[in-house]
């Protein structure tokens, strides 16, 4: 009935011992880094933008400073590094001779050792020491099954050159008959291996500070991940074993040799410093709210280039063994910008192409993947997303060779195509083949929402490929016919779709390719149609559409009539997702947009924010779905979504800048900025212990119901935040132009920024006189000149002024 042990506090922010240390002199602890109540006269915290630093003032004459940050990677170095650096400056008079013991805990075993067992999982790994030469240098794991020895995480000291001189690997034995504050054995560590429980490390250094000097520790937290199993016979885990190890030997003893030097990790932070002043300097907002200029100028910036590359594994204490995501390219969206204005356009060519890589020939796409793709074709999104991305890179530089740029298929060695193929293919398979009885791509195992499943059975690409080809053989037909079956189909799907093929058919035309761009403008049509005739419900997009003559008649999901309900009083059940992209993908007519409105405003909106979805009865399909796990008012249960209702907020501002009603685009911009003011993470501090959340990170979800944060830091928040200032700050910005599109929150008159490109600025200020968005009697002025609304984009280094009266 009770647990053994049960400690899952997602508020602690981790595990406590981690990045922690103590001060040990004439074998008593004189100061512990978590503890500022003992020998501590001050102390203070400073985080900024891939660092932090922390400083204490010890009553005994010591300032210590502690500099946390990330090292950028570098081609031999581990896959991914945390340096540690704590300084101690001896302002006691007098030489004191000291040791510092530094701590912390590796990642949780592998989520299939738990499912096992708590003994397993804590029986399959031990610990395990990396050697230069005779002298310990890092503290590591040893894992026994075969699917986890190619992850190496490691932990390493230096002093002055020199390695670490005692260790510890059981965090039972280093606390003893004391606690974390005042361990039983942290004045001398045994130095023992262990064969269980062994994630735990301490690591000591002795060293001696003469009076007025300044003695500098470092440490060095990081993973390597070795080849993938799957490139080894089944069975050879001792060939696994070597390869992984040679993997850790290399990198570990290039990080070694690099930072013996204490100098070159004070010129690698100098360099983090620098890049970091200069990063997020392509937007710099000048509004009169200082809160917002600071964290949309600094911290959102630097969050969303973060998720850019770790996706999911950005709140790792959170999301523990999860990898990059697929999908996660969408944060790419709004970093590309960024990267661009500092001139590293082959950076994002790079980045879009470790995602090319993992669409398979038929255009299914693997959902996750780090060196390795997982789960292929699961959710029939993660292709779409792509195209996306390709077209605002391209769109952005003009690089059109991009597009003939060729790249590995997945699922195939050695297999390679031009990036314009993969599109083509994406296009035939979301909306020729993989679609259902009304011409709209599948739902599958799920779509964005990844807890929506509507179908009893779903298959991954290779087995629904697999079927196809049968299909094909069986009746003679010629491929690029609909794949024959009765799955559910998803709304979303075909507005992704849409958006997908009106920009294949733009970039299709940038480089001559007649007949694509035929056809992508024949889908994008078919594919309006096949929604306004389908999915239209009266009063609202449907969700997704049943087609297997489900018991009790149900034939779509989401929208007046669904009859899946919880509220028996309900017209039918709403998804703020059918708003946002019917309306993205220039579906939606103003009329319906109205209509839609109302019911977001009525059904979706709370004083938390704009819900993902009116509660759904999904027992009632007869199936579980990973949205029953939840509570009402909890993540995709009816929680406040904050990556979904981003997307609702830049729909919404897009539609309040092209409707003809003023009073329709006034509603849409209050509700846009209202979103806007419950996502911003600084508005936690106006009530901490009821938001809770943390005023630097934007979070994924808030309850609907308490308005709490509930976390974690995933993408998509912040980076579809970042495309809503986009959207009402109004710059868009390509290869040869600048348009300006501004709309303000109602009731605001002014709002001012600048954009600094790779060879140009451009400073921009709006002036509301007494409208809210672009009319037919808006004045632009540029330069001091009249203009219109759309520039050529500057290339002579120079700062230009872009007035705006609405």
């Amino acid at each position: 009935v009770l647990a053994t042990r049960y400690v899952l506090h997602p508020e602690e922010n981790g595990e406590p011992a981690n990045r922690q240390f103590y001060l040990i002199e004439d074998g008593k602890q004189i100061f512990y880094s978590a503890n500022v109540r003992e020998n501590v006269a001050s102390a203070t915290s400073c985080h900024s933008q891939n660092r932090t630093v922390i400083t204490y003032r010890t009553e005994c004459g010591l300032d210590i400073t502690r500099t946390i940050f990330i090292l950028p990677q570098e081609d031999g170095m581990p896959n991914a590094v945390e340096a540690q650096r704590i300084e101690i400056k001896n302002n006691s008079g007098r030489a004191r001779k000291l040791k510092i013991v530094m701590t912390g805990v590796f990642g949780i075993a592998h989520p299939g050792t738990i499912a096992n067992d708590v003994v397993f999982a804590n029986i399959v790994a031990e610990s395990e020491v990396y050697y230069s030469g005779d002298k310990a240098a890092a503290l590591t794991l040893h894992h026994k099954p075969q699917e986890n020895i190619g992850d190496k995480r490691f932990a390493m000291l230096l002093y002055k050159g020199e390695t670490l001189d005692e260790f510890c690997v059981s965090q039972s034995d280093f606390i003893g008959s004391g606690s974390l504050e005042h361990p039983e054995l942290v004045g001398h560590l045994p130095s023992r291996y262990n064969r269980k429980m062994a994630p735990f490390f301490a690591m000591s250094k002795s060293f001696t500070a003469e009076a007025g000097e300044n003695a500098v520790i470092d440490e060095f937290i990081g993973m390597v991940e070795a080849a993938a199993p799957e490139e080894y016979a089944e069975g050879a885990y001792h060939a696994a074993e070597v390869a992984a190890d040679k993997e850790l030997d290399a990198a570990l003893g290039c990080l070694l040799d690099k930072y013996k030097n204490p100098d070159a990790l004070t010129d690698t932070l100098q360099k983090v410093i620098d890049f970091w002043n200069r990063y997020p300097s392509y937007l710099v907002p000048e509004m009169k709210d200082d809160k917002f200029n600071s964290y949309v100028g600094h911290n959102l910036p630097f969050q969303v280039l973060y998720q850019t590359y770790v996706s999911r594994a950005f709140a790792w204490t959170q999301k523990s063994y999860r990898e990059t995501g697929f999908r996660e390219i969408q944060d790419i969206y709004a970093s590309m910008y960024y990267i661009s204005a500092i001139g590293e356009n082959d950076l994002i060519k790079e980045l879009i192409g470790n995602w090319v890589r993992n669409v398979f020939r038929m255009g299914y796409a693997y959902h996750d993947f780090t060196f390795a793709g997982k789960e292929p074709g699961d959710c029939s999104d993660d292709q779409l997303w792509l195209v996306q991305a390709v077209y605002r890179y391209v769109s952005l530089t003009g690089d059109t060779d991009f597009l003939m740029q060729e790249f590995p298929i997945a699922g195939e060695d050695g297999a390679t195509r031009p990036l314009w193929d993969t599109i083509m293919n994406i296009l035939t398979y979301s909306g020729r083949i993989s679609i259902g009885k009304n011409g709209l791509p599948l739902l599958d195992k799920a779509d964005w929402n990844d807890t929506l499943r509507l179908d009893r059975v779903v298959m991954k690409g290779p087995e629904k490929e697999a079927r196809y080809r049968k299909q094909l053989e069986e009746k003679k037909q010629s491929y690029g016919v609909p794949f024959e079956n009765e799955l559910s189909e998803s709304v979303m799907n075909a507005c992704l779709l849409k958006i997908a093929a009106d920009e294949a058919a733009e970039m299709a035309g940038m480089i001559g390719r007649t007949e694509d761009e035929k056809e992508a403008s024949r889908l994008s049509e078919e594919t309006v149609s096949n929604m306004q005739k389908h999915a239209w419900k009266g009063d609202y997009f449907a969700r997704c559409l049943i087609n297997d003559n489900r018991e009790g008649g149900y034939t779509y999901l989401g929208a007046k009539g669904d009859n899946l309900a919880m509220d028996p009083d309900a017209e039918g059940t709403y998804f703020l997702n059918s708003y946002s992209w019917s309306i993205l993908a220039g579906v939606a007519t103003e009329e319906q947009i109205a209509i839609m409105l109302e019911r977001v405003q009525t059904q979706l909106k709370t004083d938390a924010g704009l819900r993902l979805c009116t509660l759904v009865d999904f027992d009632r399909l007869g199936l579980g779905t990973g949205t029953a796990l939840y509570f009402a008012g909890d993540r995709e249960n009816g929680g406040v979504f904050k990556h979904a209702a981003m997307m609702a907020t830049v729909a919404s501002l897009k539609a309040a800048k092209t409707v003809k009603d003023e009073g329709l685009a006034k509603e849409l911009a209050e509700l846009a900025f209202f979103m806007i003011g419950k996502t911003v993470p600084y508005r936690t501090m106006e009530d901490p212990f009821v938001l809770k959340g943390n005023p630097r990170f934007c979070t994924q979800y808030n309850n609907s119901e308490t308005g709490e944060n509930i976390g974690p830091m995933l993408s998509g928040t912040a980076s579809w935040l970042t495309l809503a200032i986009y959207e009402f700050l109004g710059m868009d910005v390509q290869k040869d132009e600048i348009t300006f599109v501004p709309i303000m929150e109602p009731g605001t008159d002014s709002l001012k920024y600048t954009i600094n490109l790779e060879d140009a600025s451009v400073e921009v200020e709006v002036m509301g006189d007494g409208a809210f968005r672009i009319g037919e009697g808006s004045e632009f002025i540029y330069d001091g000149q009249k203009a219109d609304r759309v520039i050529s984009r500057p290339h002579d280094g120079k700062k230009h002024t872009m007035l705006i009266r609405m």
